[in-house]
């Protein structure tokens, strides 16, 4: 039987020697529904930060669900979860849970727009993702069915540039006008300037500049850390850098692969959210207080808190920020990031692929889509998955050593296609006769 995902867990997203379903998953190991087993670093879309079937956090949730899943009014794990995001860990003054990061940063951008009594939103061009409703949505390819009127525009993170194209009515055409992002800021009706931190080279001089830029105009900073929270530090890139946004973003790795997220923010903004202060119609949702998901993500943030390690410590230092469980995260990062570059180096592949990024998350970075195909098909047949690289506590360093031992394999693989004749017939002959293709695209 054949199950067909869409989007990024979609069959063309991947290599045609991919296995198409997942039966079950122990640790950073997967068993696919045709007996092989895998290494996995795609680890959920990122979401699995601690490994599947983690007994600490599916032992909190089997507790919470023989008391009961849905309930009419609040429950006990609510009111915990937010004592730990506002109290303990200060992410924020006040919260609120949905189930995943769209809830968060569509719920963040009405909230912005509310209180700044202004319609436009800026998004990081680098950012590949950040909510499947419309506002976002509608900037990409797959824009059908959404209202053309749009209420966002893209700057450059990397540059902190916009592109405010002018008009040519000799030409009939649109040039292309570079300014700075403070020059566009200064001369717009800005809402806020959304970033997601986990898909570019975060510094912390770009987030002040960010931060210095909204403050500076009267505009909100959001950071929308689903991917990087939890999993570059236990209060994400605010807590490693302490610059703090007006509103954050939390998912993913927050519940170890449970349906939970979290908005976090200045009271202020929230307040927006009650009746006869704003009348914003915030986070609502049936399921989004069920005490399963509530339970793992208390569970997943006590033992990343808690978790201690000496398995990297010899041969890898850390940095003084990464403790515990992030030291782990972090160190395993690097390891592949800094050796996968030598083997890029060796193989003389600089120009066709780059692995950087915060270590706890690091990117391999392809300019052919063929390279990065004929790269992944031999990882699977090295039995590693590696659509993304989310390191977890459950990687081991024997984990990592066959990964890199892989990874050398397949970047060679990669070498041996340059040197074909033709690289569409080698990924015919060699590789399935397939090419993966992007998540959003018209066709």
């Amino acid at each position: 039987m054949k199950y067909y995902a869409t989007y990024s867990r979609s069959q063309d997203c991947f290599p045609a020697n991919a296995p198409d379903t997942f039966t079950s998953g122990k640790g950073c190991r997967v068993t696919a529904a045709d007996g092989r087993e895998f290494i996995d670093w795609g680890m959920g879309l990122r979401a699995v930060l601690l490994g599947y079937c983690y007994p600490a956090v599916d032992d909190a949730v089997k507790k919470a669900i023989d008391k009961g899943v849905c309930f009419t009014r609040s429950n006990p794990y609510e009111g915990e979860l937010r004592e730990i995001i506002t109290q303990e860990l200060k992410l924020g003054e006040e919260c609120k849970f949905g189930k995943n990061g769209s809830d968060a940063t569509s719920a963040a951008i009405k909230l912005t727009c509310e209180y700044t009594g202004r319609d436009l939103i800026l998004i990081a061009e680098e950012n590949p993702f950040y909510a499947q409703q419309d506002w976002f949505i509608g900037t990409t390819p797959v824009n059908g069915g959404i209202p053309r009127d749009s209420t966002v525009k893209k700057y450059s993170y990397n540059s902190m540039t916009v592109n405010d194209k002018i008009y040519d009515p000799v030409t009939i055409d649109w040039h292309d006008n570079f300014i700075t992002l403070d020059e566009y800021v200064g001369s717009h009706c800005i809402a806020a300037i959304i970033l997601d931190p986990a898909t570019v080279d975060v510094t912390k001089e770009k987030l002040q500049y960010i931060r210095d830029l909204c403050d500076k105009y009267g505009c909100m900073m959001i950071l929308d850390e689903t991917i990087s929270g939890f999993r570059y530090d236990i209060r994400g890139v605010q807590g490693l850098y302490g610059i703090k946004p007006d509103l954050v973003c939390y998912g993913k790795g927050m519940g170890n692969g449970y349906a939970v997220s979290c908005l976090a923010g200045r009271n202020e903004l929230f307040d927006l959210g009650l009746r006869g202060k704003g009348n914003v119609f915030l986070l609502s949702g049936t399921y989004f207080s069920n005490t399963p998901d509530l339970a793992a993500a208390i569970a997943t943030i006590h033992d990343l808190q808690n978790y201690r390690t000496e398995e990297f410590d010899e041969d890898n230092p850390w940095p003084p920020e990464a403790i515990g469980a992030n030291k782990k995260l972090y160190t395993i990062g690097d390891m592949l990031t800094c050796i996968t570059n030598i083997s890029i180096q060796q193989y003389g592949l600089q120009k066709d692929v780059l692995i950087s990024g915060y270590p706890s998350c690091p990117m391999m970075k392809w300019n052919d889509l063929r390279f990065k195909t004929i790269f992944d098909y031999r990882m699977i047949e090295d039995g590693i998955l590696m659509p993304y690289i989310a390191p977890s506590l459950s990687h081991s360093i024997q984990d990592v050593h066959a990964t890199l031992s892989a990874i050398s394999d397949s970047l060679n693989f990669v070498r041996s296609a340059l040197e074909y004749e033709d690289l569409d017939k080698f990924i015919e002959k060699k590789c399935g006769n397939w090419v993966e293709k992007p998540v959003f695209r018209k066709a």
